[in-house]
């Protein structure tokens, strides 16, 4: 039986560092045996206008040979026009050649999951347990 303290005031920079990282990270390296950590790359891509001002991007992790899309957000006026779809091709052109062969994906039914589809991901779980009709869909698709 547990005879510690449980602490309602831990810090951020203890749970990263010592809970996910030295902790829950180790574990997981360890028990996949290093495959985990492959390729390991974070793909963070962002486009601009022409006057260089940041109007979408994109940010995804590698690992266990797949892409986590985890952030894809382009500016309203900007939709449309075709940057979330450069953005997540590039994305998924680069995982592609560090050895990805999967990616996926969630978004919330107030966000985007119809433009997932057009991009050629399949709804593989939703979560419709949110209030006020909102669902979450979990996405994949073979590279």
């Amino acid at each position: 039986m547990f005879n510690g303290t449980i602490d309602k005031n831990g810090t951020k920079t203890e749970f990263d560092d010592i809970v996910c990282k030295n902790g829950l990270l180790q574990y997981n390296i360890d028990k996949t045996n290093g495959l985990l950590m492959k390729p390991g790359v974070d793909i963070n891509l962002v486009g601009r206008d022409n006057e260089g001002n940041v109007v979408g991007g994109i940010m995804c992790n590698t690992f266990l040979m797949i892409l986590y899309i985890d952030v894809l957000w382009v500016h309203e006026s900007y939709r449309g026009q075709g940057l979330g779809y450069k953005l997540i091709t590039e994305a998924e052109n680069t995982a592609k050649e560090l050895g990805c062969i999967y990616a996926h994906t969630s978004t919330n039914s107030y966000q985007s999951p119809d433009f997932y589809r057009r991009q050629g991901y399949e709804v593989y779980a939703i979560n419709d347990w949110f209030p006020d009709n909102i669902c979450t869909y979990l996405l994949r698709k073979k590279l």
